[in-house]
């Protein structure tokens, strides 16, 4: 019977840190999506439930899987991490800038999820201010993967990366165009009460 150290070294690690990687991005994007959905004015209940729950699995699961592509990075025989090296953002030995991005990442993923637990217990706008952050966090797990990860030479990853990117944003662009037409409706409305006056 092997012993359980020999176990780890012989796993695939390699192979697996990249694939947890992409799932990971992949996972996080879905989140990000989903909770723009989540804020979409005039929804079912039961619906708006529903997406706030697929939401949350995405980004938790998301940021788990993340956090585990990064431990296994120590374990890797291919090229391996000190701890000092996951932890520590921009201290890699190899492609410090955009290891120290994925670092970054996944701290500020704990930060969103944190307050967001402990929601009811900080200010609407302070939670709010703090929960936009998940769009530059999403874009340094973007940066991260696009740049370091060695499957962006497939054009199929290579375009799930931009498709992913291309959703966020498109849907951020809707989202706003939707919930600025009812200020709208309601400041033209006004105007033609003040003009029958």
């Amino acid at each position: 019977m092997k012993p359980l150290i020999d176990l780890f070294v012989d796993l695939p690690t390699w192979p697996m840190i990249r694939s947890l990687g992409i799932a990971s991005y992949l996972m996080l994007g879905i989140g990000i999506c989903l909770g723009i959905l989540y804020s979409w004015p005039n929804q079912l209940p039961k619906r708006k439930l529903f997406r706030y729950k697929l939401h949350t699995f995405f980004t938790v699961g998301g940021t788990a899987v993340g956090m585990l592509h990064g431990v296994i990075t120590v374990i890797d025989t291919y090229m391996p991490f000190d701890w000092s090296e996951v932890l520590v953002p921009f201290t890699a030995k190899h492609e410090p800038l955009l290891n120290g991005l994925g670092t970054l990442t996944v701290y500020g993923l704990l930060i969103l999820i944190f307050t967001s637990d402990i929601r009811n217990k900080l200010k609407k706008k302070l939670w709010y201010a703090i929960h936009l952050f998940s769009y530059p966090i999403f874009a340094m797990a973007f940066v991260h993967g696009y740049f370091i990860g060695t499957d962006t030479s497939n054009e199929a990853i290579r375009w799930t990366y931009f498709a992913t990117l291309i959703a966020v944003l498109g849907l951020t662009v809707a989202r706003g165009i939707v919930r600025s037409a009812p200020d709208k409706k309601r400041l033209a409305s006004r105007g033609t009460s003040s003009s029958a006056r």
